[in-house]
């Protein structure tokens, strides 16, 4: 499973760990998966 996110500031991230669909997306992922990797990468 993956998940690409593009956020245009670094305020965004805040309302997006709340957003309705990424609950649903986290939810989903616990679920189906054992383990996580995340990374953060600034252009």
């Amino acid at each position: 499973m993956g998940l690409v996110a593009i956020l245009d500031t670094p305020e965004h991230i805040a309302t997006y760990a709340v957003h309705p669909a990424h609950l649903e997306v986290h939810k989903m992922r616990e679920e189906l998966c054992d383990d996580t990797l995340a990374y953060d990468l600034e252009f």
